[in-house]
């Protein structure tokens, strides 16, 4: 059986880390996953968070930079270091809070697309409308990627690293994916999102909170449906123009 490891970045976002952490640990299926977490050097409040939780689950382990490094390297050592061990990973980062199947999500979909190599990444950030938040269990697929909240495999990721940016100032790494790397592969989304965007603050890319709530932030997610008609396990994917929710339709 193959295995799926989880790995989160952070640096300076203490409030956004700890509620994302808390978030993944109630997640179904969390105590079946090894866990990376990936500070980099500056803010001894993240640094705390990370040691706390490495300290209350067996199954985590935190890596501290002794010197800034930024986004880019750091996100490429988290991915290096979940790739080390196992043959399927799953991204976090510090703003994107994970609703309560999205590790059942990300392995349905693992498990799903694995021999479908027109299919990179499996993502469960959407923008969902109110009208469709009644679609907990369907899935489409966009010539797209999303980097909040995402899933990949092995043979994906050696065929990205070798070009992967180390410079911050020059571009962000989820550019070099979406516009290069990853070529005409399309990733898998739900039509209910699994993931929540809330970096408004602080963010590399996010130039004002107001700027944040109209690109990136969705309030209409798994959270904020009730349990009742969760897929349990299996989703159903449907074609991309079945949907409002496309990602073209929210540019960055």
């Amino acid at each position: 059986m193959k295995t799926t490891g989880i790995v989160m970045t952070m640096h300076r976002r203490p409030a956004y880390t700890r509620l994302v952490l808390d978030s993944l640990a109630r997640c179904k299926g969390f105590n079946n996953h090894a866990v990376y977490l990936l500070c980099d050097q500056g803010c001894s409040e993240v640094a705390g968070i990370a040691e706390e939780f490495e300290r209350l689950h067996a199954n985590s382990a935190a890596y501290f930079h002794a010197v800034r490094v930024g986004c880019n390297v750091n996100t490429l050592e988290a991915l290096s270091a979940g790739f080390a061990n196992h043959e399927r990973v799953i991204a976090l980062e510090d703003d994107t809070v994970p609703g309560r199947d999205f590790l059942e999500f990300c392995n349905w979909g693992l498990d799903a697309y694995e021999n479908d190599k027109s299919v990179f990444s499996i993502c469960g950030y959407q923008r969902t409308p109110p009208s469709e938040t009644y679609a907990t269990g369907v899935v489409f697929r966009e010539q797209w990627f999303t980097p909040w909240g995402w899933a990949t495999w092995c043979d994906r990721w050696e065929s990205i690293r070798d070009k992967w940016p180390l410079d911050d100032a020059q571009v962000s790494w989820d550019t070099v994916i979406d516009h290069d790397t990853r070529g005409r592969r399309s990733e898998i989304r739900p039509v209910v999102a699994r993931v929540q965007n809330v970096g408004a603050v602080d963010g590399a890319h996010v130039p004002s909170a107001e700027w944040h709530q109209h690109h990136h932030f969705n309030p209409n997610w798994i959270e904020t449906h009730p349990p009742v008609g969760d897929s349990h396990g299996t989703w159903l994917e449907v074609h991309q123009e079945a949907t409002a929710a496309l990602r073209r339709h929210h540019p960055c």
